[in-house]
């Protein structure tokens, strides 16, 4: 069975993702890989290029759940809610069938392997507006719906806007994950300039472990080249946002001498080959290689 690997026409036609948009469809011409690339048209998407959010999530049994693509980050602007597609509307042109879901989530916000599922606890607050209080009925509306045995909350990242857990952690299995190794980051935040983010980094950073410990799950560290001289909606560094496909692990590179060491790094854990894609000037939008692709077999 072959995979096929979209990505949005508008990542194409921006200069900050035109060249991650070449090099993917560079991988979809080397017939090893057996993947085809297909780019969902503007028309489609309203020139939304963070694909991973607007597509349906794969369940436990594989069935396509089409959650309600309406995140809080988008609410009270105009402009930013004329960037939501018609949901339905795409995945039907895309001839995918898939459930539909009344609850708000990002493809970006949900981790999944086997049945074991991952969030942010930013679920609450995307769907206060229905859910009120009753995050336990959310939270098992959730494992319903995507077929999970365990579904397990982890605090969101604080200068993250998006709430999202793919620049966060990733499963390795479904009794380990990968986390960044914010060590570097830690010893970067130096001076009164940054003390109250050191702090408020230190108090989630100790939070977000213990959140994977109370759920019995093990991690592994992923080298991070964060740079504090660039604004907190830039991702640049987050290597935790790579692409994996079935044979390979495409990974975002920052031009860092980090780069290598997370190929490294992730073909080790991944048992596959590992590429990198420059991505530093699509970081600067907030995402980067997970956020901007979506993968189905065909």
């Amino acid at each position: 069975m072959k995979q096929r690997l979209y990505i949005s026409e508008s990542l194409e036609n921006t200069d900050k993702g035109r060249n991650v948009a070449k090099e993917l469809k560079t991988l979809g011409s080397d017939s090893s890989l057996e993947m085809e690339v297909s780019v969902i048209p503007n028309l489609l998407n309203r020139k939304n290029e963070w694909c991973r959010d607007y597509m349906p999530v794969k369940a436990a049994d594989g069935t396509l759940i089409l959650f309600r693509y309406y995140p809080s980050y988008l609410r009270g602007s105009l402009s930013n809610l004329k960037t939501i597609p018609d949901q339905p509307y795409l995945c039907d042109n895309l001839s995918l069938k898939y459930k539909v879901s009344e609850i708000i989530l990002d493809g970006g916000a949900i981790e999944i392997c086997e049945g074991s599922g991952i969030v942010s606890d930013r679920v609450f607050r995307d769907n206060y507006d229905v859910w009120k209080q009753d995050e336990k009925g959310l939270l098992l509306k959730l494992k319903d719906e995507l077929r999970l045995s365990k579904l397990f909350v982890i605090p969101q990242h604080p200068y993250d806007f998006t709430g999202h857990v793919d620049g966060l952690v990733r499963f390795i299995n479904k009794k380990k994950v990968l986390i960044n190794d914010l060590s570097s980051e830690f010893r970067m935040m130096k001076g009164d300039k940054n003390l109250y983010r050191k702090k408020l980094i230190d108090q989630w950073y100790y939070s977000f472990k213990m959140s994977l410990n109370n759920a019995g799950l093990g991690w592994e560290e992923l080298v991070c080249a964060t740079d504090f001289d660039k604004p907190s909606s830039d991702a640049y560094g987050i290597y935790m946002n790579f692409l994996l496909l079935e044979k390979i692990v495409v990974v975002p590179g920052f031009e860092s001498e980090l780069d290598i060491k997370a190929r490294d790094h992730l073909e080790y854990y991944y048992e596959r080959k590992s590429i990198t894609i420059q991505a530093t000037e699509l970081a600067k939008k907030g995402g980067i290689l997970n956020c901007v692709t979506w993968q189905s077999f065909v």
